[in-house]
């Protein structure tokens, strides 16, 4: 049987001063790595292990490979420039980039360091093992000599979704002024900014038939997947639902933390805030609008902010969601946002939909008036800004802080024992959220524990473990057939990050043989809409869901 490697613990991980805290005291934070310039965004090298990872610097233009917790080398030196808001911006990695090598970055670049802003870039480039080479331009916004050009407000956060589609935002570059009118920016029905929103593209950088505004005559518009935002550093997919949040940044009041779908208006630049509230503000004439006076093009929708904070706002930045069995309730799952104004990291506690925050007392009306009732929500002081999170195959939330110039990460004090992983599914064409998957647990040949739990939208999963030492894993989700992994080493209070293949699809009765009574499932009920018999996930049983068990007739998964 193929041997699942084992994460190592981080042994460079060193305390960290007291300043840098979180106020759960069953929780502590370590330092993985000083003296970065500005640090920006980080992207874990391989899904299994946490000692390779990439970090960017945002004035230096650089991305440094960090290993084993001291930079290993410069492997891209972009020539940025570094006004204001301006400089290195983003990075994200292709979901297939231990295969294909693929990191895409967003940057503003300059003849060199410091030199002249030439537009702002969306490029991919490959990993080579030594360095980022093959720059591919996916999108450039270049001055316009006819609008505003910054220097604030561009954004620059990037990730790929659940659809493997790659999205990232950019701010409005203070264009769509009413003296400027702009479609995006909600004052002119007519002519595009070509900033202020959130775009999705595949990840060659083509604009997906699916996108919300693609049958628009506009490519600035049709690149969109939601429109109306100010400015925005952070994004992320909360893992139990696949949908889209993001925290956007305001003029005076109501920063916000924004439920995003396909087509979403987020108002800027007549509403911040709830549209209830009516703020008024400069870049709004100080008048109070309604969302019937928005710029609604076909397909899209304005909703209300799932929380926001009046002055004093805190500049909110980075978001992310705890998806770890090391944490305990109250922190596994929940969403995290970090802020500049206040070096805070802040703890939402998501409701039972996940479609919103599960807040009582005075944020039972999802605002924080005042710095009383931001501090509500106040779960770590000292940060000096994060600026990106991410949970690595240790489970474990790494943060990367932007003035402090650290990556640093958060863990228990007393670390549950944990199986992490991530599973490949055969012939399924849909969404992984949600697939059962069982894990049996053996020892000397014996059954000891059997644990059930379910994929996420990325197919991942994280569960906490009874059993230590040398044990044998046995994976089976739903009618795929089992693959085992043997020879595994689980230490008290360790982890095993398990990458699963699952190659057989078409075991209807989940009884882990592919046979005659599977083949009689699909043809009692062919032609019929069946989610419990249909196989690759389009609902309905039909020759594509025969073809999968006829093609792997016979097949028994392993033990």
């Amino acid at each position: 049987m193929k041997k699942a490697l084992l994460a190592a613990t981080l042994l460079f991980a060193v305390p960290l001063s007291p300043a840098q805290t979180v106020v759960d005291p069953n929780l502590t934070v370590d330092v993985v790595i000083r003296n970065l310039a500005l640090p920006i965004a980080m992207e874990f090298l391989r899904n299994d292990s946490v000692s390779e990872f990439f970090v960017t610097e945002r004035f230096s233009g650089r991305v440094k490979l960090v290993r084993n917790g001291a930079v290993a080398g410069i492997v891209l030196d972009l020539a940025v420039n570094t006004e204001t808001e301006r400089g290195l911006l983003g990075m994200t990695k292709h979901p297939d980039f231990e295969t294909n090598g693929f990191i895409y970055l967003f940057y503003s670049p300059s003849t060199h360091d410091g030199g002249p802003w030439m537009g702002n870039r969306v490029s991919r480039f490959r990993w080579n093992g030594t360095a980022l080479v093959d720059e591919l331009i996916i999108l450039d916004v270049l001055p316009d000599p006819n609008q505003a050009n910054g220097p604030i407000h561009h954004g620059g956060i990037l990730l790929f979704g659940p659809d493997r589609k790659l999205y990232g935002v950019t701010g409005d570059l203070n264009r769509g002024k009413f003296s400027n009118p702009r479609i995006e920016q909600n004052s002119d029905p007519n002519n595009p900014s070509g900033v202020g929103g959130i775009f999705r593209y595949n990840d060659d950088g083509s604009i997906p038939g699916d996108n919300p505004f693609v049958d628009h005559s506009s490519p600035h518009i049709q690149r969109l997947f939601a429109y109306g935002i100010r400015n925005s550093f952070g994004l992320a997919f909360d893992p139990l639902t696949g949908r889209l949040w993001q925290t956007e940044n305001s003029p005076v009041n109501y920063d916000e933390i924004n439920l995003i779908d396909k087509g979403f208006n987020s108002g800027w630049i007549k509403i911040m805030g709830p549209d209830a509230r009516n703020a008024a503000y400069s870049e709004n004439g100080q008048r109070n609008w309604d969302a019937h006076e928005l710029v609604h093009l076909p397909g899209s929708y304005y909703g209300d902010p799932k929380f926001s904070w009046t002055n004093p706002v805190p500049a909110v930045t980075s978001i992310a969601f705890a998806r770890s069995a090391r944490y305990d309730p109250g922190v596994i799952d929940e969403a995290i946002v970090g802020d500049w104004n206040n070096s805070a990291l802040y703890l939402f506690p998501m409701n039972a939909q996940r479609n919103g925050f599960n807040l009582t007392g005075p944020l039972a009306d999802l605002v924080a008036d005042g710095a009383a009732e931001r501090d509500l929500s106040l779960w770590g002081t000292g940060w000096r800004t994060s600026t990106d999170m991410d949970i690595g195959a240790d489970g474990y939330i790494y943060c990367v802080n932007y003035i402090n110039g650290l990556v640093v990460r958060i863990r228990p004090v007393n670390s549950p024992t944990v199986i992490n992983g991530e599973a490949s599914l055969a012939d399924f064409g849909a969404h992984p959220l949600n697939v059962p998957l069982r894990l049996d647990i053996y020892q000397n040949d014996a059954l000891v524990e059997t644990i059930d739990t379910q994929l996420d939208a990325f197919g991942k999963f994280s569960v906490r473990a009874q059993t230590t030492g040398a044990i044998k894993v046995v994976a089976k989700p739903s009618h795929w057939l089992s693959v085992a992994r043997d020879s595994l080493a689980l230490s008290s209070g360790g982890h095993i990050y398990l990458k699963l293949n699952f190659a057989y699809n078409g075991d209807v009765n989940g009884d882990n043989t592919i046979d005659d009574t599977d083949l009689s499932l699909i043809l009692t009920a062919f032609g019929v809409q069946d989610d419990d018999i249909d196989q690759n996930g389009d609902g309905l049983v039909d020759d594509v869901d025969l073809s999968i068990v006829l093609t792997n007739f016979g097949q028994a998964g392993q033990e």
